[in-house]
């Protein structure tokens, strides 16, 4: 009819690969712990490290104060994850799976623009960018990893609570014939 506006939402579904089991022996749960406790002391490592080359005058280019941002950023979505994942809270294995794919992101971007102002007609900086490349290769992907591991630990406390108890007084063979 006229004057009626109809608008359809149609839901992108982005599915992340699930896992049973983390590293292929470890519960869900006790990975999403251990994730968050090695990944809360790298990257308090590199902030200290950013510290310390900034107090001993080595000095911090904007790419380091960046880095020394996201990764304190990352600090504290390991603290909500460790928090998520003694508690049983999804939404918190959430904040940290959004939180944790920002970061390689911009990570990514980070290394882009700084690989490509840095080694500007250097030919002798390849092979520090090269390094700083295979480093970040294995970082990120351990990160894309545990991203994995987390969803799979959030969807199965979705699962455990949208179950209900069974009705262990109602016969279902009688129900089924109704």
């Amino acid at each position: 009819g006229h004057g009626k506006l109809s608008v359809n939402i149609m839901a992108i579904d982005i599915s992340i690969p699930r896992v049973q089991n983390c590293c292929c022996c470890g519960s869900l749960k006790c990975g999403t712990i251990g994730i968050a406790i090695v990944f809360m002391v790298v990257n308090l490592l590199s902030v200290i490290v950013t510290v310390m080359m900034a107090v001993t005058g080595m000095g911090v280019d904007a790419f380091t104060s960046v880095n020394l941002v996201l990764d304190s950023i990352l600090i504290i979505l390991c603290i909500v994850l460790l928090v998520g994942a003694i508690k049983g809270n999804p939404v918190l294995c959430r904040v940290w799976i959004i939180g944790a794919l920002v970061f390689v992101t911009a990570m990514f971007i980070l290394t882009i623009v700084g690989s490509s102002l840095f080694a500007l007609n250097v030919p002798a900086m390849a092979h520090i960018i090269g390094f700083f490349w295979f480093f970040l290769a294995i970082e990120e992907g351990l990160l894309i990893y545990s991203v994995i591991v987390v969803n799979s630990f959030a969807e199965s406390l979705r699962h455990q609570d949208a179950t209900l108890p069974s009705y262990s007084h109602v016969n279902e063979t009688a129900a089924a014939a109704v």
